[in-house]
Order: C-alpha cells, then sequence, then structure tokens
C-alpha cells in the first residue's frame, strides 16, 4: 500500500488494528507519523494517542496503551519505533511474546498499533515475524529514484511558483545524491535564497548546499582513476581541514570502489542493483557511468591500495595523510 492509500483509509475510516511500516525513505515515514496522528483529533491527542521507542521503553508500555479502550473518543493509535524482536538478533521474553501475539490477534476495537519497522532486515523464519507479516496492513515507503526525486522536486516548487534552472537542479541530485529526503531538507534555504527572483540557479545551489559524503567520496575517486594526482591530494586535504575524519574518509573511498567493483559484477536495472546492494539507485547510474571510463583491473588494484591502506591506519601509527600521498604516487 501506499501513503495515498493510507489517506483514503484514514478519510474512509477504514483502519485495520494493525500496521507494519518498512522503507528508508525519511521523507515518506515522517510523512506517514502525520499521517497517522491525524487519526485523532489534536484535542484528544495526550490521551488517545502514544509513541513508543521499543529499544528505550520496552513492550510492556507498548501493550499496556495497545490494550486499553480509547479515552472519550473512537481510536486509539500506538505507534512503535524500532522493533528489534522482529529482526534475528532481538527477542522476547516467553510470557512477552505470548501477551504480544494475544494483542494483534485479539485487538481492543478502535486502537491502532504502527510498527515502524523502516529499514530493520526483518527475521521471516521467526514466530512473531510470521504472525506481524499476516496480519498487519504493510505500508512500503522505499528510497525513491532519481526521476521521482526530480518530479517530487517540482510538485514541491511548483505551488510556490518557484523555478529552478536545469544546471542547478542537476547539481542538487548530485549533491544530494538523488535522495527525495536530503532534497527536502535542502528547500528551505534554497526557497529563501529565491524568495525575490523566484529562481533557484547554480549559484544558489552551490552556495548552499553542501555536498553528501558519497559525493565527495564519488569526486576523489574519480581524481584517484584519472591519475590527477595534484588535484586529488589537494581534495583530499581540503577535506581533511573541513573537519573530515581521514579513516572516515579512506572508509568512504574505500566504499566507492568497492560500489565500482559490485556493480560491474551486477546486471539488471539501476533500481534492482541498489536494492541487492542497499544504495541509492542514483550512485548505481553513477558508478555505471564511471566504469565506462575506467579499467576494470584499474579498479581493483585501487581497491586493494586502499584496503591496505585502511589496515595500516589502524595498525600503525603512521600519519594518514603521508599514507595517502604515499599511495597516489605509487598508484
Amino acid at each position: 500500500m501506499t501513503l495515498q492509500t493510507l489517506k483514503n483509509q484514514i478519510d474512509q475510516g477504514a483502519l485495520p488494528s494493525l500496521y507494519l511500516v518498512t522503507g528508508n525513505e525519511t521523507a515518506l515515514i515522517q510523512k506517514a507519523h502525520r499521517l497517522f496522528s491525524t487519526i485523532i483529533e489534536p484535542a484528544d491527542q495526550e490521551m488517545n494517542l502514544a509513541a513508543y521507542d521499543f529499544a528505550s521503553d520496552g513492550l510492556d508500555a507498548v501493550l499496556g496503551d495497545y490494550l486499553s479502550a480509547p479515552f472519550f473518543g473512537d481510536h486509539r493509535v500506538v505507534l512503535m519505533e524500532n522493533p528489534s524482536f522482529l529482526t534475528a538478533t532481538g527477542k522476547l521474553t516467553p510470557d512477552q511474546e505470548k501477551a504480544f501475539l494475544s494483542a494483534i490477534e485479539n485487538p481492543i476495537p478502535g486502537n491502532l498499533l504502527v510498527i515502524f519497522a523502516n529499514d530493520l532486515s526483518l527475521d521471516k523464519r521467526k514466530k512473531v515475524t510470521k504472525a506481524v507479516i499476516k496480519q498487519a496492513e504493510a505500508l512500503t515507503l522505499t528510497a525513491l529514484d532519481e526521476r521521482q526525486s526530480r518530479q517530487a522536486l517540482h510538485q514541491f516548487l511548483d505551488p510556490r511558483r518557484v523555478t529552478i534552472d536545469q544546471d542547478a537542479e542537476n547539481e542538487l541530485v548530485l549533491r544530494t545524491q538523488a535522495s527525495y529526503s536530503k532534497i527536502l531538507a535542502e528547500l528551505p534555504k534554497l526557497l529563501s535564497y529565491a524568495a525575490e527572483s523566484k529562481k533557484i540557479d547554480l549559484a544558489g545551489v552551490q552556495g548552499l548546499v553542501p555536498k553528501e559524503s558519497t559525493a565527495q567520496a564519488f569526486d576523489l575517486a574519480d581524481l584517484v582513476l584519472r591519475q590527477q594526482k595534484t588535484a586529488a591530494l589537494t581534495l583530499y586535504h581540503d577535506l581533511i581541514q573541513n573537519g573530515e575524519v581521514p579513516l572516515r574518509l579512506n572508509a568512504l573511498l574505500l566504499g566507492h570502489f568497492r560500489l565500482l567493483l559490485q556493480v560491474a559484477g551486477s546486471q539488471g536495472a539501476d533500481q534492482e542493483v541498489g536494492s541487492a546492494l542497499k544504495v541509492h539507485p542514483y550512485r548505481v547510474k553513477l558508478a555505471r557511468q564511471s566504469l565506462r571510463k575506467y579499467r576494470l583491473g584499474q579498479v581493483r588494484a585501487g581497491f586493494l591500495d586502499i584496503l591496505d591502506m585502511e589496515i595500516k591506519m589502524k595498525s600503525t601509527t603512521a600519519d594518514p595523510a603521508f599514507l595517502f600521498e604515499d599511495f597516489m604516487v605509487n598508484f
């Protein structure tokens, strides 16, 4: 089901007692939170709307609310985050599992339990997970692809009568790695910038939107593979001066080379490969474009050298900057 389906259910009052929300698009998950909250009138939310984090609150508080009748209203909504007991590593006591299964099988009329599993890896072999999947209405909110993110951007801007230049849009997509949630987070700044002109241009995006760490790793990897040694060293030192931790920067660089190798060995659409590799499909698109320019043997050699550099960073007192410079000289 989609967010629109959920909205229709709320408008029609046709609400199941259990929802399972999965996915990794933060902005859509936040919207789902807001939609579920609208089931309860604002004046009644203190009594009939509750939100819990299983990691800190446990299950007993959740069930205590879920098994209580609505207080002078038609519904009680209970939201639960981080349901690790549905994964392979989390668990409930036998009594808790029995109580939970009984609660979802025999719900209080009008009560809703919404489980936000988000991007947790659910263990579908577990009895409790099987029961939730079987009985819950599933709301899947996966990351939008590049086309959908661009479309959503214009759907946001058009009612506000704000336009965005094509080169500015391309740069925004690149800097956010086509993440709809990250694009949405940057729009307040860009709207302020375009308050008078009603146009977002390239200068505005370059000046206001920082590059995602994965985009910076892409830039650095591109310079490394093109043997642009001076430019690569300059960018590396600039990133360090701007607060990037050498070990983390190396890990990002290593991750990008790993992604190139994984994509080189994958078939299927960007969306399918991205889902399998657990990365945004836009990164798969960029990796495929890059692989047309580089020799695969060169990518493998770079990956092994960067892996060796990471081992040295963790096991010796060598200066990370010296290790990177040595890597660039010899690569």
